[in-house]
């Protein structure tokens, strides 16, 4: 069974996507936060989102992303691997570094 979610992208995620939204279809028993940023960096022509977003392959998004699941922080849940279900949207907000 798959679930349908969307995936909301702001700022320079925004502008590497070429889009402020992704639909994603997931494998509903096993759907989590981590496994749509997964699928979302996968696809084909994000290789500017996966840089922007994943230092390195495998690492944690949330060092250059605030994540939010029905505008909540996925940190006040179970982080990457919060549960998903259908319909949900993600938001994908870019946090700003500086020096």
């Amino acid at each position: 069974m798959k679930l349908r979610i969307r995936l909301k992208l702001y700022g320079v995620f925004k502008s590497a996507a070429q889009t402020d939204a992704v639909n994603l279809d997931l494998p509903g028993h096993e759907a989590t936060v981590r496994l749509a940023i997964n699928e979302l960096v996968s696809r084909t022509g994000y290789d500017e989102l996966r840089k922007l977003l994943l230092e390195e392959k495998g690492s944690d998004p949330r060092s250059n992303a605030l994540i939010m699941l029905g505008g909540r922080e996925i940190g006040a849940l179970a982080g990457l691997d919060t549960r998903l279900n259908e319909d949900d949207e993600l938001s994908l907000l870019p946090i700003a570094h500086g020096g």
